[in-house]
């Protein structure tokens, strides 16, 4: 089975490029999920963004698919393929109840940053989780960072995908993906680089030679994110 890696834009890191353009090289680079992290945007300028975005890759043929932060209304507004809420978002289950009653269809994720909140986040119906920050990152500068043996735990403990974000690059990859995660969230090993395709693209072929399988597939590795649960 293939571990996932999703890219995240952040307009506070020093893209090379224009961000809408590296996260649309990520994609044709072997990306599989690209989420719309636009913390202090308005809704209309995430919604433009995520709109504009959608049409790129899908354009291109890529499959992969895009995640909305933080905003469910975007997300479903753009036609995106799901959210990912943060500890200041709507409570897990009040958005699975909302895209339940819209029909369903979208994913719902969710970041954590111990163990507790990895099996709330799952009790409430999270489809993924991503746990973090494993290594020392420019994201949360001064904090410790949780390291792969709270990453393994987490991993063990939940029955749902789990994501590794913080720090990781090509070099330390395998060391992640060795717990059983099913994949691993970046931002600057691709976003930064000088040209985010060639950057997804070593980190997809550094992922594929795990020679440990991911506990749970993510849902869109797996007949697409449309299976995701209502």
């Amino acid at each position: 089975m293939t571990h996932v890696l999703h890219v995240l834009s952040d307009r506070a890191r020093g893209a090379k490029v224009p961000l809408e353009d590296a996260l649309w090289l990520a994609a044709l680079g072997g990306a599989d999920v690209i989420q719309v992290r636009e913390k202090k945007a308005p809704a209309l300028a995430v919604f433009e963004f995520a709109c504009a975005l959608l049409a790129r890759i899908r354009e291109a043929g890529s499959n992969a698919r895009v995640l909305v932060n933080d905003r469910l209304d975007v997300a479903m507004a753009a036609g995106a393929d799901g959210v990912h809420l943060a500890a200041k978002s709507l409570p897990v289950a009040v958005a699975r109840e909302v895209v339940k009653r819209a029909g369903g269809g979208l994913v719902v994720g969710c970041s954590v940053h111990s163990l507790e909140e990895a099996k709330a986040a799952e009790a409430a119906g999270a489809d993924y989780v991503t746990f973090g920050h494993i290594f020392p990152t420019a994201s949360h500068p001064g904090l410790p960072p949780k390291g792969v043996r709270e990453l393994a735990r987490v991993v063990e403990a939940l029955s749902i995908p789990v994501v590794a974000i913080g720090g990781i690059d090509a070099g330390n990859v395998g060391e992640v993906l060795a717990t059983g995660a099913s994949g691993v969230a970046v931002i600057g090993a691709v976003v930064e680089a000088a040209d985010p395709r060639a950057a997804a693209a070593r980190l997809k072929e550094a992922m594929a030679r795990s020679p440990v399988a991911p506990k749970v597939p993510f849902p869109t590795l797996e007949g697409g994110m449309r299976r995701a649960r209502v």
